[in-house]
Order: C-alpha cells, then structure tokens, then sequence
C-alpha cells in the first residue's frame, strides 16, 4: 500500500549556513513519499545560489520564490497552500533530521486518525562546531494555568526524562508534522480572499502556539514520539521565570523587535482562544502572573508600549477571528481545562 505524501516545508532565509546539512538530511529520509517545497524567504548571502545549483534539478524538491521576505507566518501559509500532502512537515531551516524522523511521525499519524499534529525529540546542534548534544531544544509544548508557555524539557541534558510517547499540548513550530485535513478545517478567511493556518498578524513568534491551540480546540490532539529525533540550531529559546537572573540574561539576548512580537502575540492569542467558563477558573493564577510581568516590563523593558499600541490596533481583527475560532470549537470546558498544567 502506497504511503501518503507528506510535504516537507522550509523557509530559507539567509540560510547559507544551515541549509545544506537541512536539505540533505531531508533527502536521506527513509519514508518513501516526499515532496519537498522551499521557499526563498527574501535572502542575500548567496543562500538562493547554493539552492538552485545543487537542489533545482532534483525532482522531489519545489523551489518558491515569492519576490519578497514573507516571514514565518505568512511564508508558511504561502507554502502550505501549494502542499500536495496528505500531511505537511514544517520544518526550520536549521534543523538535521534523523533518518527515520519522518516515518516515525508518520506512523503515529496514521496509527490515530485524532491527531491534528505530531512532533519528535529535538535537541540543540551547534553550527560553530558542527557538532550534535544532548541538550533538549524541545519536547512538544507545554501551557500553564497562567498562560506561560514553554517548550517542554529546553535546556535541559537528555537523561531519558522524556522518553515517553505522550499526548502534549502542540508542536513546535521549528518541527512539526500536521494533518492538511486538519489545518483545512481551522484555517481563517482573510480579509479580501483566501484562508491562513498561522495567523499572519503574529508575523512571528508564538504562531506555532496559537495554531496549536487552535487545532485542540478543535478537537485534535497532539503526540510527543520521542523516538523521532530532530537537531535544531536555536540559539536563543524560551526562558525560565523561576531563575530571575537567567531570565534576564535570556531576554536581553533576544532582539527587541523579537520581545516586542512575543509579547503583543501572547494577547492575541488570548484573546482568540479563551472559553470564558476556563478563563474565570484560571483568572486567580492568570492575573498573578500578569502583575508580575508588568512589574517586569516597567523596570526593565519600558519598550513594550509599543507592542501594547500594536496589540490595541489588532484587537478588532483579532476579536473577528475569535468569532470563527469559537464557532468551532468541539471539546467541553472540562477537557479544555486538561490542556493546561
């Protein structure tokens, strides 16, 4: 029996550094079905010029340049639309896949006809010395009760700890595997035509959350097989607010453009996603930690009016999409109370 396609999707941005080792490991996949689309996300360090002389000519491999920088989320709702996949493979640009990562999640895939997403063991690779670890990237999702989010296992060393296939909340974006059925069903009309699975007014950041969130209100699940191993180049990741210096130490490292979007994303997403009988239920722990932020955001990144001024320009856009989301929502307050930790 013939498998189902599966489109692997890669923005290339810049990716002179990354995009070979990415590519080839794509192409060193054991899953006998593949297309590959890459999208020439706007680049000028010779990044196109390596991609078409060394990857034009290979059949399974789509090369999409669309004239100009889209970003994560408008690039990947450009290339999902042109996927011809049963299931679509969102991968970064610096990511060096096991062999078998693909037909791992594909199988779990097929094994549960529920599953909206999937995702592997991803764990940092480091570019300077072209070298794997055994440090954790991420290991699925992870939303809490106050609505901090993080990547499940980030930063620490693989013991094992997380050797177990589990249900998680969603995907990280830098490598996810999802249903196009799925996708299909809580994608959102645009204003002026057309749909978008991740929400092209994030830009970036957060996105992967908000789309993950979407999909569980809808009715699907999300599986951690930890089996499928992925190495991701990220430098610069989520946080840990229980260690206030390394916190800091982490956001200053991150641009402000990049704090900015997070933090105008974050609301957005609320926004979008809350059911009112679970919002009041976490209200108490939700508004304990907001107060902690401002505190934060007022001593240490005054900045952020900006992002407050955006996120107010966005909020009737966002309340309209929220309409949609809601309409479709498919699971009881009860189970959507699970989802949180």
């Amino acid at each position: 029996m013939n498998k189902p396609l599966v489109s692997v999707v890669i923005l290339s941005y810049n990716s002179r550094r990354y995009i070979e080792k990415c590519l080839d490991s794509v192409l060193r996949q054991d899953y006998p079905n593949i297309e590959i689309l890459i999208l020439i996300n706007g680049s000028d360090d010779g990044s196109v010029e390596i991609i078409k002389s060394k990857y034009s000519r290979i059949k399974k491999i789509k090369i999409l340049e669309p004239g100009a920088n889209l970003w994560f989320s408008r690039g990947n709702n450009y290339t999902f639309s042109h996927a011809k996949g049963e299931y679509i493979m969102a991968l970064n640009q610096d990511t060096i896949l096991r062999s078998n990562f693909v037909s791992l999640l594909g199988g779990a895939m097929e094994a549960d006809i529920t599953l909206g997403s999937v995702t592997g063991r991803l764990l940092h690779y480091k570019f300077d010395i072209d070298s794997e670890t055994r440090i954790l990237d991420s290991t699925g999702i992870e939303i809490f009760k106050t609505r901090r989010v993080i990547d499940r296992g980030q930063w620490e060393v693989d013991r094992g700890q997380y050797d177990r296939d589990t249900d998680i909340f969603g995907a990280s974006g830098a490598a996810a595997m999802y249903r196009k059925s799925a996708l299909e069903q809580i994608r959102i009309p645009k204003i002026g035509g057309g749909y978008e699975y991740f929400d092209e007014d994030f830009i970036a950041y957060k996105e992967d959350v908000d789309l993950a969130w979407r999909l569980r209100l809808a009715g699907y699940g999300c599986r951690y097989v930890p089996q499928a191993v992925i190495f991701h180049g990220r430098n610069v990741g989520r946080s840990w607010p229980t260690q206030f210096i390394r916190f800091i130490l982490n956001r200053r490292r991150q641009s402000r453009e990049i704090r900015k979007l997070s933090f105008k994303n974050h609301y957005l997403m609320m926004v979008k996603n809350e059911v009112p009988a679970v919002f009041w239920r976490h209200f108490g722990y939700i508004l304990t930690r907001e107060i902690l932020l401002l505190l934060y955001t007022i001593i240490f990144e005054q900045f952020q009016i900006f992002a407050a001024r955006d996120f107010f320009k966005q909020l009737p856009h966002a309340l309209k999409k929220r309409k949609f989301i809601m309409a479709n929502v498919k699971i009881s307050p009860h189970d959507i109370r699970k989802l949180f930790h």
